[in-house]
């Protein structure tokens, strides 16, 4: 359809004035259809405060304007026509009248009570203050809106400014009052939705989402949260509320404490083998040190085979210099490296005289002699001494028989990794005897390097990392009835042993033992905070049934022993209890606690997701609920001047 030129507008308009004008001169009916919907209209324009009345009175003048133009009577007979029409559509539908006024007043009012909150006693401030500052807003608009309507008269304002004052005083606290109706009955709807969505008992719903919240936890985190803390986390590990409700639930006999039970000590059940099988992953199967090292012992004695080959192509060696060199040292020192050297000298000798021998395998055995006694020495003089003798004696046997230091290497390599064993099980340790992990990470370094004729990397790193392994399995074996412990010894107080672990087995691998740690102790916490509290509540519940129950310590007491704190800790902690005490009421159905706890060791997480996120929003009065009590309340007061 297309659309109307303006002068077609302005003839359709004409032509309708004029049939409203007939109608009235023919008398006809101010209750008609056409008429009510007048009305109404005319109401919405003229219930909107202060501007109402000059908008509705510019629209009858601008259409008496244009019916004068084209009619036979004046101007001023048009607009008496126009008002008698009005006042008779009034007495006809007053009802419509009224509501629409009210409406009118409403929709005019809320954009701005939304768009300035603070003049209407909004935001913050005491509630004298705001309501002072309400009522001030409503004095204003109560005299304007009279001035307005009453062309100026001065009892009408008064009037308007007494009664607008009045109900604007009123607005803050009727604004609070309906708002918590309003909010108590929305949260109530959303609730039993929510509820509906989790699969759960609204009741036991309720319980759990305050709980969760007076945690700090949210429904978009809780499914990261519960994956973060491992397959076996369920929403009683999240936080101590969560874990006060199924400590009342482990309390009371049921469905519900069997559920809440027989959950913690499944899970408590496997967190041996959890942990096992989290170590054998990331540091390797598990070694004997002792089966370790005798099997290096082994290869070591292995070698004798190949030494007694590699003699037989030596030549007889002149031990003299090394002698004298002996014999110098000893004229110059004095105390056990004086004594050790003279051991040595002798040793040199064709037993049980004083003549030098130039076997090699005496230089052989006096430096295996030597190897002996530095394993034991702690004098770093001594040791000193006698590290440069054995230099000397191993100079003359690499001459003496070509092919030892081949030899040589296979057999030092496997002593290295003898120590590398003990070395390792040394790296957890809180004492001195522990290495820092810049020295662990040296030692690694050195370790891989071959050392003399050796071909090919070192094995200590692997013998590093086997010696701690078995320090973990040990710690383990000796603590596997406390995990808390447990925890303690391997990942230490600061951060070192978490860099040890990394260094000889890689960070991730490393950062991965040790979350599984951390995640088994609050397991572990979880079950003992549940079972300690529950057994506390019974005892309680026991105690209070025999007569043998103290007087309750509330708020007033919390006040005379800690003041203002005190009292608002005590509330705090009244609300908490509360919920424990309702779950373990008689009042409270077997249905809700058996739904609860369903929830708390999380079973249908998603839907318990699903449902949290539902109820996002509860507790929050809605948007308009405010401004429309403000607005209602305001208009109350200025149409009594009307």
């Amino acid at each position: 359809m297309a659309e109307m030129t303006p002068e077609q507008q302005q003839a359709l308009a004409i032509a309708s004035a004029r049939l409203r004008l007939q109608n009235q001169q023919q008398g006809q009916p101010a209750d008609d259809a056409l008429s009510v919907s007048r009305t109404g209209v005319g109401g919405l324009i003229e219930g909107i405060p202060i501007a109402g009345p000059i908008i509705r009175d510019w629209t009858e003048r601008a259409a008496g304007a244009t019916l004068a133009a084209f009619s036979d009577e004046t101007y001023d007979q048009v607009m008496d026509r126009i008002h008698d029409a009005n006042r008779a559509e009034k007495e006809a539908n007053p009802i419509v009248d009224k509501g629409a006024q009210i409406a009118g007043a409403v929709a005019g009012t809320i954009p701005a009570v939304m768009a300035a909150p603070a003049a209407f006693g909004a935001g913050s401030g005491s509630l004298l203050l705001r309501s002072g500052i309400s009522g001030m807003t409503g004095a204003t608009i109560g005299g304007a809106d009279a001035g307005v309507r009453s062309g100026g008269d001065a009892e009408k304002i008064k009037e308007g400014i007494t009664m607008g004052g009045l109900f604007g005083l009123g607005g803050p606290v009727a604004g609070k009052v309906v708002g918590a109706g309003a909010r108590s009955l929305v949260d109530a709807l959303r609730t039993r939705a929510a509820a509906r969505m989790a699969g759960m008992d609204p009741q036991a719903f309720g319980y759990f989402r305050r709980a969760f919240t007076d945690d700090g936890l949210d429904a978009v985190s809780l499914p990261q949260r519960l994956q973060e803390m491992g397959s076996n986390a369920i929403p009683a590990d999240l936080g101590p509320n969560l874990q006060k409700q199924a400590g009342a639930l482990a309390a009371t006999p049921g469905a519900a404490q069997t559920t809440i039970r027989t959950t913690l000590a499944d899970r408590a059940a496997g967190a041996n083998a959890r942990i096992g099988q989290t170590i054998d992953e990331t540091t390797g199967r598990n070694v004997v040190p002792s089966g370790v090292q005798a099997d290096i012992a082994a290869n070591q004695n292995a070698h004798s085979p190949l030494y007694r080959e590699a003699f037989r192509e030596a030549t007889p060696y002149n031990t003299e210099p090394i002698a004298s060199a002996l014999e110098a040292d000893i004229s110059r020192l004095r105390g056990p490296a004086q004594a050790r050297l003279r051991q040595v000298r002798g040793m040199l000798n064709i037993a049980d005289s004083n003549v030098l021998s130039t076997d090699p395998g005496v230089m052989f055995q006096s430096r295996q002699a030597i190897d002996g006694l530095l394993k034991t020495e702690i004098d770093p003089k001594v040791i000193s001494a006698l590290t440069e003798a054995r230099q000397m004696l191993d100079d003359g046997l690499t001459r003496a028989v070509p092919r030892i230091k081949e030899v040589d290497a296979g057999y030092a390599e496997l002593a290295r990794q003898d120590e590398a064993v003990t070395r390792g099980q040394q790296v957890l340790d809180s004492g001195r005897t522990a290495p820092r992990p810049s020295e662990l990470a040296g030692e690694v370094e050195r370790g891989a390097q071959p050392q003399g004729m050796q071909i090919g990397p070192s094995a200590v790193p692997l013998r590093l990392s086997q010696g701690a392994r078995a320090e973990i399995d040990r710690i383990v074996g000796t603590n596997s009835n406390d995990i808390v412990a447990m925890n303690r010894l391997i990942k230490g107080e600061g951060d070192w042993n978490r860099a040890r672990l990394a260094t000889l087995f890689g960070p991730e691998k490393a950062e991965r033992l040790f979350k599984v740690l951390d995640n088994e102790s609050i397991y572990a916490d979880t079950a003992n905070t549940v079972t300690r509290n529950s057994e506390t509540a019974a005892r309680l519940a026991a105690q209070n049934e025999l007569g043998g129950g103290s007087g309750n310590f509330g708020v007033k007491e919390a006040f005379k022993a800690g003041g203002f704190l005190g009292a608002a800790r005590s509330a705090a902690i009244d609300k908490v209890d509360g919920i424990v005490k309702a779950l373990m009421s008689s009042n409270t159905g077997n249905a809700t606690r058996e739904s609860l706890a369903r929830a708390l060791v999380g079973e249908q997480r998603e839907k318990l997701v699903e449902g949290l996120m539902r109820a996002k929003g509860m507790g929050t009065t809605p948007a308009l609920v405010d401004p429309v009590v403000k607005a209602l309340l305001l208009n109350a007061g200025t149409a009594r001047t009307r």
